[in-house]
């Protein structure tokens, strides 16, 4: 059986995360999702609210969402988030199962900037989802890659432990953690981000003062 790994920011996380994961573990038919934050992506120049903050968030967002799973490894180990890094670890600790790496679309459309992007379906499957007005649109040498890895047959991320490429059709929440960011540090908008964020997440934001509120 499948068991997901969803890696991300998640800074802040909201509902398109919550209703994405939910789908996700429906599409593929995975045993459960855990959502993997990281430290620092290594394509990014910072992340927006302290990793003591972002820890709440996500704990105070899953609370009503007992099947889905939480993982600090990156958080705790600091530093630049390398995902080869941790799939390998995930590989060793998972030898007999199945294993998917959930990404957006807008993220896999960069894969090959990431390090050792190549080694990524030795460890695990990659999921990738779409987000509305992003597409693919890559390298010659990442399409090349993609070509001999892509599946279109759900079934066969059970039926390995790793070595594919899917991309999983969801369906599409306009809304992401950098025009929430922005919405907040506008001051504007709080009945919109009433429909973007759980009640107890935009609660712990505002009393902290995050993200500019």
């Amino acid at each position: 059986m499948l068991k997901l790994f969803f890696g991300g920011s998640f800074d802040p996380i909201h509902l398109g995360h919550i209703v994405s994961a939910q789908q996700l573990l429906d599409a593929t038919h995975a045993t459960d999702i855990t959502l993997l934050p990281n430290a620092l992506s290594p394509l990014k120049e910072k992340q927006f609210s302290a990793a003591r903050h972002r820890k709440q968030l996500l704990e105070l967002a899953l609370s009503d969402y007992p099947q889905l799973n939480i993982d600090w490894r990156e958080v705790e180990r600091g530093g630049h988030s390398y995902t080869c890094d941790t799939l390998k670890q995930l590989a060793g600790e998972y030898p007999h199962q199945a294993l998917g790496f959930v990404m957006g679309l807008d993220s896999f459309n960069h894969l090959d900037k990431w390090r050792d992007w190549q080694t990524l379906c030795d460890y695990a499957h990659l999921i990738v989802i779409a987000r509305p007005g992003y597409h693919l649109h890559v390298s010659e040498q990442l399409n090349q890659w993609l070509e001999a890895k892509q599946c279109k047959d759900v079934s066969e991320l059970s039926a390995h432990n790793n070595g594919k490429v899917y991309f999983c059709q969801l369906q599409e929440m306009d809304m992401s953690s950098s025009e929430i960011r922005q919405l907040l540090q506008n001051q504007l908008g709080l009945d919109l981000l009433k429909n973007q964020l759980s009640e107890k997440v935009l609660d712990y934001i505002l009393q902290h003062k995050l993200y500019g509120a």
